[in-house]
């Protein structure tokens, strides 16, 4: 999710996108253009344009921002551009009706790449019309400590020196699903690198494909994908609404498997469940596992299971890291 393409060519890229999608093992792609400043509805076709390219479903969204370059929201099932608006929370008005699911997008975005800082906050907290937030932010989450004077070092070492979600964000995540559910999704930001710096990705750490392979979302569906792109488009929107995902950085393992909910499979993440409901917590792999209950660590252990009954309400997600490493972070379970 939040994958950009130069909007003048995005009809042709399409493909292309989708064929470095299906080569990383992708379900789906989202494509979040930043909005027209003009011309919008020469670009709108690009919405019906959304199809499978091998396993690969691509799926078009868009990024909104307030014309100060803040705000950044991304809109997820439409079939038209919501933004060039004065305020982010007229777009989130307008999507909703139309269906779509809208993530606020890197909400403390603070880089200084080039000695300039640069700030992507946001700041319409009040409004309580987006569905969810990106908590993990691959852009940010490296660009955050580095510099022109440590970039090299920085390039050789991503995407593995990736740190995890802002410790801040995920305290407001928590805070905020007290109050009804927000739905935590990863995002990449990924955009082409201009052409003069290709020839200095000499490892391909920036080619989509490779990108494609670390930060995920992993959704979980009642039943398969069907290879019909409108109807899976709806299954994944909806999924995505439920929160009932967990997203990880697949580089450090292989996160498929992860499970957290009752041991039946009827309730899981996203859903609610009544105290003394017994949880589990499974693994692919032997993690350090970290249970947080309402933004507070209730326990930690290394294990691949984790059996639990949560005795107060409240909202439950699990965290878990390999060699200190960040590794999968959970929606949350409300607990009532």
């Amino acid at each position: 999710m939040h994958i950009h393409f130069p909007l003048r060519k995005l009809e042709a890229t399409l493909e292309p996108a989708g064929k470095e999608g299906d080569d990383a093992g992708l379900d789906f792609i989202i494509i979040n253009s930043h909005t027209p400043k003009k011309l919008l509805s020469r670009y709108e076709k690009i919405f019906t344009k959304e199809q499978y390219f091998g396993r690969t479903l691509v799926i078009k969204g868009e990024e909104t921002d307030d014309r100060r370059k803040q705000n950044h929201l991304l809109v997820i099932g439409g079939r038209k551009w919501y933004g060039n608006r004065e305020d982010t929370r007229q777009v989130i008005l307008e999507a909703g009706k139309d269906g779509c699911v809208s993530f606020v997008a890197h909400p403390e975005g603070v880089h200084k790449l080039f000695l300039l800082k640069k700030e992507y906050h946001w700041e319409n907290w009040d409004t309580d019309g987006f569905a969810g937030i990106e908590i993990w932010s691959m852009l940010f989450d490296w660009a955050r400590t580095t510099r022109v004077y440590n970039l090299p070092v920085r390039y050789l070492g991503f995407p593995h020196n990736l740190k995890g979600p802002n410790p801040s964000t995920l305290a407001r995540w928590d805070a905020l699903s007290l109050k009804r559910k927000v739905v935590g999704i990863a995002g990449l930001d990924i955009h082409p690198l201009p052409l003069p710096c290709r020839p200095l990705d000499v490892n391909r750490s920036f080619a989509y494909r490779n990108i494609f392979r670390a930060l995920r979302n992993h959704i979980l569906l009642k039943s398969p994908l069907t290879g019909k792109p409108q109807e899976d488009k709806k299954s994944i929107i909806a999924g995505l609404k439920e929160g009932k995902l967990f997203f990880a950085n697949d580089l450090v393992a292989d996160s498929t498997g992860f499970y957290f909910g009752t041991e039946n499979e009827d309730s899981m993440i996203g859903d609610t469940v009544s105290t003394g409901t017994a949880l589990v917590v499974k693994s692919p792999v032997k993690a350090n596992m970290k249970l947080v209950f309402s933004g507070n660590l209730q326990w930690e252990e290394e294990t691949t299971l984790k059996k639990f009954i949560p005795e107060k309400p409240g909202v439950y997600r699990v965290e878990a890291a390999i060699q200190d490493k960040p590794w999968v972070f959970t929606n949350h379970i409300r607990v009532e």
